[in-house]
């Protein structure tokens, strides 16, 4: 009955173009991969240093499981506190220049538990209609009532928290970059806000650490706003190229978080390996500048490369490129194209955006090399001048992206 059931939705979505599959890709680099037996190219993923290849970061894991084993065996507050833990958690706060950090099992983790500790039923949470679905999931769990804002209509924020001056806390939250277009969000506006009407404010810097700010400390660097932002979440799964989630604030918030924060108590904690690793990926982007520069030195070719083809990419902000297509199927199509010719860009389609906003999501990391964007862009100019209809993707980003999404 169960199967029947469930073959009936997958039916469904085969059929509105929205079934997806595994891959199985062995990595062979931080952008390279072998599929089914041939090698392909990765213009697609969150590793944007290319550290989780990094000969420094990959011996600080195999030192460290040689010590402390492949597993931490336990949560946080039983015996899974090891002191790599501390040590990772001390240099992320003084790379947010906060008081405080806290070391979740991922990203994910980390925003379910930092939004479901601040709020509850009485309270009002206030998001961008864009914000990741591990934050939008955490404002669900809280309990708390929950209003989104179109994307950076920050008119509109202001008009929703005013409106909710009745609610016992107001939470106001937003990713700092965001994953599936590309964009920043206006932290000096967000501050001004939260501090205008009282709030807390929670910002999700998940891409911006190690990409952005001078040294990599994220979006709240350069600007200098990280004391009046209340907590500044991340993870160690993109620039750092590890995996877990990280909160950042003072000492009472961190140990309230210790205390209440269901995801954190009830989880077992990160393998001290990873920390180790997540340590030396800190040190490799503070004493090895050069990387960050060439990650920005693609950014850029592949800015000017998208205008030659005549996309509009927008402000020159961040490594991901979301190329829009429109139609699910047409999405599709064009990825596959791409892939024919070895190059892995996978069509994202509902729900990690709006139905009916289908793009390629194109990615920069720090490893790709001159001939790898040049075959880039030659193969995907033949995959959308092979497109069998009038080719949207020419707005380059989009400027409505109506209803929120939520996955990278």
């Amino acid at each position: 009955m169960l199967d029947s059931l469930l073959e009936d939705e997958l039916l469904e979505l085969k059929a509105r173009d929205l079934y997806r599959r595994l891959r199985a890709l062995e990595r062979t680099g931080p952008v390279t991969a072998r599929l089914e037996g041939r090698e392909i190219l990765l213009f697609c993923g969150n590793d944007y240093l290319g550290l989780s290849h990094h000969p420094r970061v990959i011996q600080a894991a195999q030192e460290a499981a040689a010590r402390c084993g492949a597993g931490s065996g336990a949560a946080r507050l039983i015996s899974g506190t090891a002191p790599l833990h501390a040590e990772l958690e001390t240099r992320l706060a003084a790379s947010k220049k906060k008081a405080r950090a806290l070391v979740f099992s991922s990203g994910y983790l980390g925003n379910l538990g930092v939004l479901a500790a601040l709020a509850g039923k009485k309270d009002l949470m206030v998001m961008d209609k864009l914000c990741h679905a591990s934050l939008i999931d955490g404002a669900r769990l809280s309990g708390a009532a929950l209003r989104v804002f179109p994307h950076k209509n920050y008119g509109r924020c202001e008009a929703v928290l005013k409106a909710g001056s009745s609610a016992a806390r107001r939470i106001l939250v937003t990713d700092s970059l965001f994953s599936m277009d590309g964009d920043l969000a206006d932290l000096n506006e967000l501050v001004r806000l939260k501090e205008k009407y009282e709030c807390l404010l929670v910002v999700d810097d998940a891409h911006g650490t190690g990409v952005l700010g001078l040294r990599g400390g994220g979006a709240a660097e350069d600007l200098g706003l990280e004391d009046r932002i209340d907590v500044i979440t991340g993870t160690l799964s993109k620039a750092l190229g590890c995996l877990g989630g990280f909160a950042a604030a003072s000492e009472t918030v961190i140990d309230y978080f210790v205390n209440r924060s269901r995801p954190f108590i009830f989880a077992t904690s990160l393998p001290p390996m990873l920390c180790a690793a997540a340590l030396e990926a800190m040190r490799v982007i503070e004493t090895c500048p050069e990387i960050r520069r060439a990650l920005w030195g693609n950014v850029r070719k592949i800015h000017d490369g998208l205008r030659r083809l005549g996309f509009d990419p927008g402000p020159l902000c961040s490594p991901i490129f979301p190329i829009m297509i429109g139609e699910e199927k047409e999405a599709v199509r064009i990825s596959e194209a791409l892939l024919k010719e070895g190059i892995l860009m996978p069509a994202v389609r509902a729900p990690a955006v709006p139905k009916g906003k289908a793009r390629l999501r194109l990615t920069a990391s720090a490893c790709h090399h001159s001939e790898d964007l040049d075959r880039l862009f030659a193969v995907l100019k033949k995959a959308l001048q092979d497109s069998s209809r009038h080719p949207p993707w020419r707005r380059g980003r989009d400027s409505n992206p109506g209803t929120p999404c939520g996955v990278t």
